[in-house]
């Protein structure tokens, strides 16, 4: 009975002492809170950064795969074969786009090179080099002779487009010859859309042996 009304007559000041821990532990309720909420807002900001720099290099890589893409889909095959009325080579380039986007190929003297060649086991060693061009006009020597033959330095091929640029090279003697194909990329093409200046070159070889003229029995004297 003494204890409670010590307590009762003392109850003003137990009270403070009880208020003052419950603020105390509202403080530390409301510290803990605060930096528990700062800790989640920082983590959540790292977190969706690291998902903005994910989207972006998923972006980038798209686009270097569709590149890469755009690309390996175009393929040129070399057709050579041999003059029958004189020693020579008539070679068709063939060249098919099979990608997303238009191909522009240089074609200027020096992109098909033909070599006089001679095997000796895994080498070889070149005695002859001929560079045709690719002719869009002839000039007519009897009738305006002082007109001049016209090559076409590019040309373009479109989605899904094949196209075959013929040559010819007349030849002095027989003998194994290896024809190049050779280009890089040309941007003359207008507009974002249809501009292509990868940094590649587009590349195609083949042999061909071209033998002795086999003369026409009924020419024969």
């Amino acid at each position: 009975m003494n204890f409670l009304r010590k307590w009762w007559d003392n109850h003003d000041k137990s009270n403070n002492f009880l208020s003052g821990i419950h603020y105390i532990v509202i403080s530390f309720a409301i510290i803990i809170g605060g930096g528990w909420a700062l800790y989640t807002f920082k983590a959540l900001d790292m977190a969706s950064n690291a998902e903005i720099q994910l989207s972006k290099a998923n972006e980038e890589l798209k686009q270097i795969k569709e590149q890469i893409k755009g690309t390996d889909s175009s393929s040129i095959t070399i057709n050579a074969s041999p003059l029958k009325t004189q020693l020579g080579i008539i070679i068709n380039v063939t060249i098919k786009n099979n990608g997303k986007r238009p191909l522009s190929f240089n074609t200027s003297k020096g992109s098909v090179t033909v070599y006089k060649i001679k095997a000796d086991g895994d080498s070889i060693e070149q005695s002859q080099k001929l560079t045709p061009n690719l002719y869009t006009s002839i000039r007519d020597k009897e009738i305006d002779p002082d007109t001049k033959s016209r090559s076409l330095s590019k040309t373009h091929v479109l989605i899904g487009a094949e196209k075959t640029l013929s040559y010819i090279v007349g030849l002095k003697e027989p003998g194994i010859y290896y024809i190049v194909f050779r280009s890089t990329p040309d941007s003359n093409f207008e507009g974002e859309d249809l501009k292509n200046a990868k940094p590649v070159e587009w590349f195609a070889s083949s042999y061909i042996e071209v033998t002795k003229l086999q003369q026409n029995p009924a020419h024969q004297n």
